[in-house]
């Protein structure tokens, strides 16, 4: 796996240059984020639904399904760079475009977000043998490929997110409601769209899981690949996880035909709706009649999961799980038969150009379905809808997906094969693709419904028995190369660097100072463009050296110098107007007093601090209030000569003046910083 995946904390808003992330993800890539990363930051829920146990579930109309528009965050997501880490602490180089929310259900509906590191790539190839992965959505983090490039993706292999979204709602074997069952205002009915599951409500022993979306996480759960559910410790949805209402583009659970009876109900088995992201998930099977009715008898199968009609290149969301059917004859070790499929997760990749005969796959799990002996014989769960694939390019040019083929297809819904006339599973939405180019194919149909068996226990697997199929997704095809860039500065680059820098130094001939650097890697690069400040804050252009392709090192002078301390950096310019500054240089002229410095002036996130020493030794560096109270304090190692180190963690102090003080060689240093949040 490439990409490394860290769980948001907090709920940092639009502008700020800082967020907070709990542990790396360890089943990920291993390689922390730190300083120059390229980072994806991305809402995975957050939605809002009418829980209420009518036709106005979900929605607020008369559908049992979706979800509101209010506080609807979802799907927003944005590139960023890393400019220092501190702990837990991201500080970034660009001002977030987005607000990203937090919430655990005890508050309120379930929000989340993920931070993901993206390697920087100049060429990347996926050979016919290998492939790109990534771990699956765990309720904080996964379920996302990203991939950057300055110049080819060459995909002959494959990159497989199938069945790594949303989670299908898990299977359970419940026998019947008991006394004190509720649905928040009387006993459970057949007609309910939600209610407590027996975790929060021990009477209620009775229906089908909800599937996990973007309006929540229900208390049962079954990965893509397991045979035992996962019983998380809330509930997950507001006043329920079980029953027939689909919240958001999660697909419902079944609502049995008679769900209250100690031990002997909960026999009706209907079957899960489907999850939904481009495409709406198909309605579940109705549930078993007792032999003396139809498909009519127990219309009660899961509502299908939602379209998202916000999507967008802007915007995007994994697709939604498929609700679980309900089930009383099953065991311990075949209840997940019953549970719906995961969704399929987001592939998002950006290059100048394509090449190969590789696929993309983001294709919604097909649910697990009730097969073989064993006395099984109750409802199916829905399939998992489709995921999102975004492929595009930085320019307009020959994009190269020609011979390239992506599929977002819906799952299909469980079969129940070893009755007749119990619910099948309602078929998974088909996904989102999106790209500027022209794919070999693209499948974004919806998954088919399951099936049961006609007629008799013996009769042929035919009958949809009221299983609907899920709808298409959408291609979408853009007309130009988009930007995916930090809104909130049309510089960004927010992307792979435009050229690697390989070496940047500067050295002092008289009253010159010679700087000299070598670059690697350039794609669509324009320029160098020398900058120079006498303070560490304020900086000027004093030159601009022209990138030539045949040429790796280059050199710049300045003369005459006559300031004391003297600070370079390097502007570095792509041709779309992107740009990066690399390190900045600090050369002392011989006037100068062997003392500390400190830059830039004012400081907001970070400050940069130079100290010469003439032995190797750790000092404590303490920083002052006007007030002379000790506001930070850190531990550095510095070794014989010009030491550069960063203290970060600035922009959570108060504006104003501050005293920067430390001891080395026995000697005590003190510098003024000025702080400030402008």
């Amino acid at each position: 796996m490439v990409n490394s995946y860290y769980p948001g904390q907090g709920n940092p808003i639009t502008g700020a240059l800082s967020l907070t992330v709990g542990a790396i993800d360890g089943r990920g890539s291993g390689t922390a984020i730190a300083a120059g990363d390229l980072i994806l930051i991305i809402q995975m829920q957050g939605a809002n639904i009418n829980s209420s146990n009518s036709n106005a579930y979900g929605n607020g109309a008369a559908q049992s399904s979706g979800y509101l528009t209010n506080n609807l965050y979802a799907g927003y997501y944005e590139y960023n760079s890393v400019a220092s880490v501190s702990g837990s602490t991201i500080n970034l180089s660009y001002s977030l475009t987005n607000n990203y929310y937090t919430r655990a259900f005890s508050s309120g509906a379930i929000r989340s977000y993920q931070v993901i590191r993206m390697p920087r790539y100049y060429n990347l190839t996926i050979a016919a043998t290998g492939s790109v992965t990534c771990p699956s959505w765990n309720g904080s983090t996964g379920g996302i490929v990203a991939l950057d490039a300055a110049n080819v993706i060459t995909l002959n292999g494959n990159v497989l997110v199938n069945g790594l979204g949303f989670r299908g709602g898990g299977g359970i074997n419940l026998t019947g409601a008991t006394s004190g069952n509720s649905n928040g205002s009387g006993n459970l009915t057949n007609s309910d769209r939600r209610w407590n599951s027996p975790v929060t409500t021990a009477a209620n022993l009775s229906g089908g899981a909800k599937g996990e979306g973007i309006a929540g996480t229900p208390i049962y759960v079954l990965t893509t690949g397991n045979t035992t559910i996962t019983t998380n410790a809330a509930e997950g949805y507001t006043n329920g996880a079980m029953g027939r209402g689909a919240p958001a583009n999660g697909g419902g659970g079944g609502t049995d035909g008679s769900p209250v009876g100690a031990g002997s109900e909960n026999q009706y088995n209907s079957g899960g709706g489907g999850g939904g992201n481009a495409g709406v998930g198909g309605q579940g099977g109705s549930g078993w009649h007792g032999g003396s009715g139809d498909v009519n008898t127990y219309q009660t199968g899961g509502r299908g999961g939602t379209a998202f009609a916000e999507r967008s290149v802007q915007r995007l969301i994994m697709g939604g799980g498929g609700g679980a059917g309900t089930a009383n004859n099953s065991s311990a070790g075949n209840q997940y038969m019953s549970s719906g499929g995961a969704g399929g997760g987001i592939i998002l990749m950006r290059a100048k150009s394509y090449a190969g005969n590789g696929t993309l796959n983001a294709n919604g799990a097909n649910a697990v379905g009730v097969t073989g002996s064993g006395g099984n014989t109750d409802a199916a769960g829905g399939g998992g809808a489709g995921g999102t694939i975004i492929v595009v390019t930085r320019q307009n040019v020959t994009v190269g997906l020609n011979s390239i083929t992506a599929n977002a297809r819906g799952g299909n819904g469980g079969n129940m094969e070893t009755y007749y006339d119990h619910g099948p599973g309602g078929g998974g939405g088909g996904g989102m693709i999106i790209t500027n180019g022209s794919f070999a194919a693209a499948n974004i149909t919806g998954g088919t419904n399951g099936f049961t068996r006609t007629g008799s226990t013996s009769g042929p697997i035919t009958n949809a028995f009221g299983a609907v199929s899920g709808s298409d997704g959408q291609l979408l095809t853009l007309a130009s190369a988009p930007l995916l860039q930090n809104a909130n500065n049309a510089a960004s680059p927010c992307g792979t660097l435009p050229v690697t820098l390989i070496s940047f130094r500067a050295t002092l001939n008289g009253t010159a100072v010679l700087l000299n650097w070598e670059v690697d890697n350039a794609a669509n690069f324009l320029r160098f463009e020398v900058e120079y400040s006498t303070d560490g804050s304020a900086y000027s252009s004093i030159g601009q050296v022209y990138f030539s392709p045949l040429q790796s090192a280059y050199q710049f002078s300045h003369s005459p110098v006559t300031a004391a301390v003297n600070y370079y950096r390097l502007k570095l310019t792509d041709v779309d107007g992107s740009f990066r500054y690399s390190r900045v240089l600090v050369i002392r002229t011989g006037t100068v007093s062997k003392g500390m410095i400190v830059y830039p002036q004012p400081a907001r996130d970070n400050i940069i601090v130079s100290l010469p020493v003439q032995k190797a030794q750790k000092i404590i560096l303490q920083l002052y209030s006007v007030a002379r109270e000790k506001v930070k304090e850190t531990f550095v190692q510095v070794n014989r000569g010009n030491n550069l180190f960063v203290i970060s963690g600035l922009q959570h102090l108060p504006p104003g003046m501050y005293m920067l003080r430390t001891t080395a060689d026995e000697n005590i240093f003190t510098e003024k910083v000025l702080i400030s949040n402008q």
